[in-house]
């Protein structure tokens, strides 16, 4: 099986929560792997504006965000597949984001190396924008 190299954009404004999702990617994909954290929202818009990415891990509870909102306005103009990853242990809104086209919906804590890694990998594949 051929190695590729997995571009990640995570969208978390907790420092304790990207630091161990890294770790996790670390984890996962060793040196197989960039990912670019941003805190904002906002950032994340202006940094897709200049670069592309294989898969957006994007937490609903940021600083200058609007939880679901945030979701569907980054998923169709970027054509990029999204996972939640969230703490918000919410079945509606897992059940909202999944119908409108989130790849997965994670809950942090409650997600291993191992989902995260078949979340990532299946999310890559199987995405087809529409």
């Amino acid at each position: 099986m051929m190695e590729i190299e997995i571009s990640i954009l995570l969208i978390e404004d907790i420092l304790e929560d990207s630091r161990f999702a890294e770790i996790q990617f670390k984890n996962i994909f060793g040196n197989k792997h960039t990912v670019q954290v941003v805190d904002y929202f906002s950032k994340a818009i202006q940094l897709l504006q200049k670069k592309s990415f294989d898969i957006i891990i994007l937490d609903l509870s940021l600083p200058d965000g609007k939880g679901l909102a945030n979701f569907k306005h980054i998923l169709k103009p970027y054509n990029i597949p999204v996972i939640i990853y969230t703490g918000l242990d919410n079945e509606l809104v897992k059940n909202e984001a999944l119908q409108y086209g989130a790849m997965d919906y994670l809950i942090k804590g409650k997600t291993t190396n191992n989902t995260l890694k078949v979340s990532i990998l299946n999310s890559i594949m199987q995405f087809s924008p529409t």
